[in-house]
């Protein structure tokens, strides 16, 4: 995550930065496009600064709906290692158990998977559905829990991914919006002097 955060910083200020050399870097005679004469090579500049702006905040849009799709993917696959997560405490707690009780805990897990249940209600239900006097092996439960917990920690992070993509996208797209407005008051500017 902290990689991915420099990185971001780092592609942005590039951006910014190459935008103020352009910006403040004077014009010279060799810089005109043929067939264009002096007094248009500014509005020949201005062009062309503001298609890369725009090119450039096209890009950071698309990378940020594709870094949200990568946020979405990942929530998809939390939420399925929570579901193996809650089968594997399920199969834990009603292995000693008896018929009666695990049928009960067994609707309630299904009862979960339909969203007709939270997490705390299936967790009660489990509890007063006849605890189990034998100590079951954690191993297979301990598993699916890290599995869980590294699936929630991906999910942090891609999610915080896809934020920093979604602000420079922003970025961009503002500075778009600020170099087509500056394009025709230079112009209006260069009338009135």
């Amino acid at each position: 995550m902290g990689w991915t955060l420099v990185v971001a910083a780092v592609v942005l200020a590039a951006l910014l930065g190459g935008w103020v050399i352009a910006k403040t870097r004077p014009r010279t005679a060799g810089t005109a496009e043929i067939g264009t004469l002096p007094e248009d090579r500014g509005a020949v500049a201005d062009e062309t600064e503001a298609e890369a702006v725009r090119a450039a905040a096209e890009r950071a849009v698309v990378a940020a709906d594709e870094a949200r799709h990568r946020a979405e993917h990942v929530e998809r696959l939390t939420e399925e290692a929570e579901q193996r997560y809650l089968a594997a405490q399920w199969e834990a707690r009603s292995a000693a158990g008896n018929e009666s009780d695990r049928l009960v805990q067994r609707a309630a897990l299904d009862a979960y998977r339909r969203g007709d249940l939270d997490v705390s209600q299936l967790n009660t239900i489990w509890e007063h559905a006849g605890a189990s006097t034998v100590e079951p092996d954690p191993g297979r439960v301990d598993a699916a829990r890290d599995e869980y917990d590294r699936a929630l920690a991906a999910t942090a992070q891609v999610r915080q991914e896809a934020h920093v993509a979604e602000v420079a996208a922003e970025a961009l797209v503002e500075e778009t919006r600020i170099v087509a407005t500056e394009r025709p008051r230079t112009g209006l500017d260069d009338l009135l002097s």
